[in-house]
């Protein structure tokens, strides 16, 4: 029978747990920058994963402009329960209205704003959102819970987020959050599939991305509870399109995800561990198809994420990676791509879908597979729309994103500045009566301003302004 632990044990058992919880910590993700705002709201809304949101009024590192008040609204009473805390209020703008976002590092942001239109008057609400001068959101409206999420570059110490209502109609927001992305979250180079082929292409980190789906490839769901950058990933099962379920098999890890050491590319910034002890793989000669909705004539970036969890030695896979039925990769080997096993791995394709308004993504086994029964896998895949010129995400719209300089300050900043303007001027008029009563008064005394050379006292000339006697000329 096993003796009762002692205060000992219990005090090294203790320890342990602590060191345990400080590493965890301690590899949390720190963002230099991290807004968190509940927009309309009276107090700070905590959500199950920590984070700790804000009231947007009277937050030190935000300023919200408009040349007309703003409202605070709550969802009615006996409506039923938000889906989330961040949901219980909005902030309505009648007009043009702004907030500014102090930026402590410059480089890429992620920027997430929350919707929830909780009354018919939020969701009749139509209205444009602009970030840095960037068109987002083109008559966007929200008839359910939806979450907008950009990766966009931050060059200046503010950003600048506008929300333009459409004409008779208002805006609202419920949450903000703008975050500091890591470095390696998006790269600059990724594979240009067409038709014709694929080609490296770069530029990628000058773009502006919108996030369309994050998937977690036969697993379950993943909430920000799970992710260090506080994402949400989603089951694959709904975007399968045209497979036989006998064509693949779903598998599950228990094991430890290992990322490569001192590695810039691969971290768990990059995906947690999550999705990447899951996979669905395919068998020699089939295909495993996805197929998902999106926007036509648009460029997208596809991460399709990959880690061996389903082998037992190195050098086991073979298989093929298309792109809206565009051949990407042939004759993919994991193996020699990571060295390892259960070695988390993503490939980058830029893809421009025209007409169809369908992405559709497949992996196909190859006979040269090892396994008669796993030749080919996925473990996650995310989709990312990229804005279509420099002056949007639909192109470009003349809609009036910055603020004017009149309009942007508030009542108090403009009260002072007329103020400051009111005292310049009454010095300036003071100075002016000062100099006509001198002059006066020297002409009264025979004087006047004149230029003359003037002896330095010693034996050499120097120019200087003096007053000398000179006849006046009345």
């Amino acid at each position: 029978m096993a003796s009762p632990p002692t205060p000992c044990r219990l005090a090294v058992l203790l320890l342990g747990v602590l060191c345990s919880a400080a590493a965890v910590a301690a590899a949390r993700y720190a963002p230099a920058d991290d807004h968190l705002l509940a927009c309309g709201a009276e107090a700070a809304a905590v959500l199950p994963d920590g984070r700790r949101f804000v009231p947007d009024s009277g937050c030190a590192s935000t300023r919200l402009r408009s040349p007309a008040p703003t409202l605070s609204s709550a969802a009615p009473p006996g409506s039923p329960p938000p889906p989330s805390p961040l949901h219980a209020s909005a902030r309505v703008f009648s007009c043009r209205a702004s907030y500014d976002l102090a930026v402590r590092r410059r480089g890429r942001h992620i920027l997430r704003l929350h919707f929830y239109p909780f009354g018919p008057a939020l969701s009749d609400s139509r209205f444009h959102v602009g970030a840095g001068g960037l068109l987002l959101l083109h008559n966007f409206t929200a008839s359910s819970p939806v979450i907008k999420e950009f990766i966009l570059p931050v060059d200046s110490d503010v950003l600048v987020l506008t929300f333009v209502p459409d004409s008779g109609s208002t805006a609202f927001i419920n949450a903000i959050e703008l975050v500091s992305a890591p470095e390696e979250l998006v790269g600059d180079i990724g594979t240009l599939v067409t038709s014709g082929g694929a080609a490296q292409i770069d530029g990628l980190s000058s773009q502006v991305f919108e996030t369309l789906y994050r998937i977690t490839v036969a697993g379950r769901k993943v909430t920000p509870f799970n992710d260090t950058l506080w994402r949400t990933w989603v089951n694959d099962a709904d975007f399968l399109v045209g497979t036989d379920s006998t064509n693949y098999k779903v598998w599950s890890f228990s094991g430890r995800i290992a990322y490569p050491k001192g590695s810039r590319q691969m971290t768990r910034e990059v995906a947690p561990d999550n999705v990447y002890s899951s996979a669905r793989s395919v068998k020699p000669g089939a295909n495993v198809t996805w197929g998902f909705p999106v926007p036509a004539s648009s460029r997208y970036l596809v991460r399709m994420h990959f880690c061996d969890i389903v082998s037992k030695a190195l050098y086991e896979l073979y298989f093929n990676i298309y792109v809206n039925g565009n051949l990407a990769v042939k004759d993919f080997d994991l193996s020699s791509t990571t060295g390892f096993l259960a070695y988390p791995y993503y490939i980058d394709f830029i893809v421009d879908v025209e007409d169809e308004g369908m992405l559709k993504l497949a992996i196909g086994g190859l006979k040269q597979s090892r396994s008669d029964e796993v030749s080919g896998i996925l473990n996650a895949l995310e989709i990312m729309r990229m804005n279509k010129t420099s002056g949007g995400m639909d192109g470009n719209f003349p809609i009036a994103l910055d603020m004017k300089y009149g309009v942007s300050k508030g009542i108090g900043e403009v009260a002072r500045s007329l103020l400051c303007g009111f005292i310049f001027a009454g010095l300036f008029v003071a100075l002016v009566m000062l100099v006509l009563r001198l002059r006066i008064e020297l002409r009264n005394n025979g004087t006047a301003w004149s230029w003359k050379p003037m002896d330095s006292g010693e034996g050499k000339l120097a120019k200087a302004y003096q007053l000398v006697p000179s006849k006046a000329d009345y």
